[in-house]
């Protein structure tokens, strides 16, 4: 069996819980299955903590430090006409090399969108064309959606239109995997939010409540705090509704109760039953039971 998950959703929504839900309930049902919670360094497509650079960039960095030139280039992988340094998976590097690498990282430094856009895409691509036909069924979060909005919208000010012809290229670059997609739809976000940053430590809402306002679109609105992290979110969410009802893809909508995000008996048996029906589960059995 083959099969890809795509979970998306607002921060709060619930898309870890529901993803790994997912994972172990396909493996209730002797499915194999891979849970890549956001944030995995060794994703199959996604650039967390990973540098883009152009060879130039390559060779200045190279020319700057001689003595740690080597490392660098031994680390950096050809992707088209970038190179792609994952340097979290290298901790031998110098740390003078990894600040200067941090400024050229994917969602946080200085990559222009179109560079970031061309080197996701064919990341997506890759897996398209080396994954087996059949394996584990991959439960990805937030990498069809989330991420490339925070890098083409949040921190680019690229247009919606923009954003939606390149999720749109990156379905089609894992069609032949079965893809499909679980939003996760929590309403107006205040209430997730609250909850959210009533949960997580200060320098977690500092920081996100930065990225979305003091650049990109958010800086062009004029948002300022919590209040300007809300609104942003408010026209993420419009935005990404847009483009899943663009989509060519299975794609099952799910509201969610902001003050029950994490779990909900009906919620997930809605995902249940959608994703049996896609991955043409009806008749397997379960071979243990998941809550």
């Amino acid at each position: 069996m083959t099969g890809l998950v795509l979970v998306e959703g607002l921060p709060g929504s619930g898309k870890s819980t529901t993803a790994s839900h997912i994972a172990s309930w396909l493996a209730g049902r002797g499915v194999p299955a891979e849970h890549w919670p956001e944030g995995r360094l060794d994703h199959p497509v996604d650039l967390e903590q990973v540098a883009v650079l152009s060879t130039e960039q390559v060779l200045e960095l190279a020319a700057e430090a001689p003595e740690t030139s080597s490392a660098l280039l031994s680390s950096a992988e050809r992707r088209g006409d970038e190179w792609l340094v994952r340097h979290a998976l290298h901790p031998s590097l110098p740390s003078a090399l990894v600040d200067r690498l941090g400024e050229h990282d994917a969602y946080d430094g200085s990559v222009a969108p179109d560079v970031h856009a061309r080197v996701l895409t064919e990341s997506w691509r890759t897996f398209g064309r080396t994954r087996p036909p059949s394996g584990p069924v991959q439960v990805w979060e937030c990498v069809l959606l989330q991420n490339p909005g925070c890098a083409l919208v949040a921190r680019g000010d690229q247009p919606p239109h923009l954003l939606a012809a390149h999720v749109s290229g990156l379905v089609d670059a894992v069609r032949a995997h079965a893809p499909a997609l679980v939003y996760l739809d929590a309403g107006d976000p205040l209430r997730v939010l609250e909850v959210v940053a009533a949960e997580r430590p200060a320098e977690w809402v500092e920081a996100v409540v930065g990225y979305h306002t003091e650049q990109g679109l958010g800086r062009r609105m004029g948002l300022r705090g919590f209040e300007g992290y809300v609104d942003f979110m408010r026209h993420r969410r419009a935005m990404e509704l847009d483009i899943v009802r663009s989509l060519d893809l299975p794609t099952l909508v799910v509201p969610v109760d902001a003050d029950h995000a994490r779990g909900g008996a009906a919620r997930l048996e809605q995902v249940r039953t959608f994703l049996s029906e896609h991955l043409e589960l009806d008749g397997r059995p379960e071979t243990s039971r998941v809550a």
